[in-house]
């Protein structure tokens, strides 16, 4: 009888960060800067290698590629200068073109054979799609839809000036990986905190080759959304 042994891959998390820059964020501008570069360092050390891309988003630049497939510990710094809010939301065609750019990038690490990508896609807004002209509302749900069920791909959805649950469904997010959250700084400090403890565990989960359930990102990890109710 003969035994057949099956080598397990490391994983490499490959985060995409999809990033609203469109005119309403300009009253949080600077704690989105501080926010999100909190959240980079918390994910420089891990179980796993990370790397990270980064695309803003507006009417006047619906996919603007700041970094792409970048080690955690060599991401830029996000500064005044690299973030700039300004026009309306194409959400669905930025949504779009970045899932189009993952595969890519996906495709050619399992090529590789070196590692097992594990994606991680967050989209952070604080207003409702107004300006895509490429993709639906049901293509982004049918594309979200098939990644994560067939993939194991992770979609997680921070909305602010919204019912994030509602606009998240709309995409195809499953509600515990959508959260709400209070557009000014305590509600975008405790958003990239509730980001960077969920991001950690999928990590430290997936790396111990534990199974990460379609929508379980935030696993009640949600002080943002709680914050944001409370002064509702």
């Amino acid at each position: 009888m003969s035994t057949e042994t099956t080598t397990q891959l490391p994983t490499t998390t490959q985060i995409f960060f999809l990033l609203d820059r469109s005119g309403s964020m300009e009253s949080i501008t600077d704690d989105v800067i501080g926010g999100f570069n909190s959240y980079v360092q918390s994910q420089i050390d891990g179980p796993d290698e990370a790397r990270m891309t980064l695309v803003q988003f507006d009417s006047q630049e619906p996919h603007q590629v700041i970094f792409a497939n970048t080690k955690m510990a060599e991401v830029p710094a996000l500064t005044r200068q690299t973030y700039q809010p300004r026009g309306g939301t194409p959400l669905y065609d930025a949504m779009g073109h970045l899932v189009t750019d993952a595969n890519i990038w996906v495709e050619q690490i399992q090529s590789e054979g070196k590692f097992k990508p594990e994606v991680i896609f967050i989209t952070f807004t604080d207003g409702e799609e107004n300006q895509s002209r490429e993709y639906t509302q049901q293509t982004i749900f049918e594309l979200v839809q098939r990644k994560q069920d067939n993939e194991g791909w992770t979609f997680v959805y921070m909305g602010a000036n919204q019912d994030a649950y509602a606009a998240g469904r709309q995409g195809g997010f499953e509600s515990d990986s959508t959260s709400n959250f209070r557009a000014d700084a305590r509600g975008t400090s405790l958003a990239f905190e509730d980001l960077s403890l969920s991001t950690s565990k999928s990590r430290l989960k997936r790396s111990l080759g534990q199974r990460i359930e379609k929508g379980e990102f935030f696993e009640n990890i949600k002080q943002s959304d709680a914050d944001n109710a409370s002064r509702s």
